[in-house]
């Protein structure tokens, strides 16, 4: 009876995931729509309905980071609602901490370590074997998340980590705390429908990844803020880094050292910020 209840509290917490997958769809589908309305509206019923659908979506794949920011509002709002209704109303506990200026000071530095360590091992997977991530090349350059404008650099450091920090942190980790009381086992669950929902093997390791360190930083504080202050971090520090490679020659000897110094940033970070109490 325990494991069929745990296997529905398990099912539960992967509902708003199914539903953000749902809110992606729709984000796509409205500047579609508008797109075949107007087109219509525009040619008077010149021109097949066919020869319409096809520009809609050509449209929509040049225009791929615009329908990333419309899903990332909608998901704010959606999921900005279900969190403040179920949870943020409540008071929190008395016994969870609250983060001082030093440990904001580490939670930012363990942010960039995450970034440096993701972004040195992936460009020493490209630089020893560049066919293994040809498709996540592709797959960022079509998102238009890999050059910087002043929308990618919305959807990358506000509306991403609003939307997320409420979705996955502020929700599925709770309903995850209902399969176990153990926070390991709901961080696995939530930083492992974090991974799922990027919907690309390499995005979704890294995701897991990062899940997990966000996952810790909601169970030790319980302050949403605070993990979309990480995410925030995690993210626009991927600008910096790229400025930060250019700098040097790209060796996998260079890389290799990068993986070591940010494993050791986020030891020396966690490590400050010390246990969940």
């Amino acid at each position: 009876m325990r494991i069929l209840k745990k296997t529905g509290w398990f099912i539960v917490s992967m509902l708003p995931v199914a539903l953000a997958f749902l809110l992606n769809f729709v984000s796509v589908f409205i500047p579609v729509f508008i797109f075949i309305i107007r087109e219509m509206l525009v040619k008077g019923g010149a021109g097949s309905f066919q020869d319409i659908l096809n520009a809609a979506l050509i449209w929509c794949y040049d225009n791929l980071l615009l329908c990333t920011a419309i899903y990332h509002i909608i998901e704010i709002v959606v999921f900005g609602i279900w969190y403040y209704l179920a949870y943020g109303r409540k008071k929190r506990e008395a016994y969870f901490e609250r983060p001082g200026i030093s440990q904001v000071g580490f939670i930012v530095l363990l942010g960039a370590a995450l970034q440096v360590l993701t972004a040195s091992g992936l460009n020493f997977v490209y630089y020893v074997c560049p066919g293994l991530l040809q498709g996540y090349e592709e797959l960022m350059e079509t998102s238009g998340l890999s050059e910087f404008t002043l929308l990618s650099f919305a959807v990358t450091v506000i509306l991403a980590p609003l939307g997320e920090e409420f979705l996955f942190r502020g929700i599925v980790f709770r309903l995850a705390g209902k399969v176990s009381g153990c926070f390991f086992v709901a961080n696995l669950i939530q930083a492992f429908a974090f991974g799922v929902f990027h919907a690309n093997v390499v995005q979704g390791i890294y995701a897991f990844g990062m899940g997990l360190a966000l996952g810790y930083i909601y169970g030790k504080y319980h302050n949403i803020w605070i993990c979309v202050l990480l995410h925030s971090v995690i993210n626009s520090s991927s600008f910096l880094v790229k400025c930060y490679f250019a700098v040097f020659p790209e060796t996998y000897v260079f890389f290799l050292i990068n993986i070591l110094l940010g494993g050791l940033l986020i030891f020396f970070s966690i490590k400050k910020l010390g246990k969940i109490s």
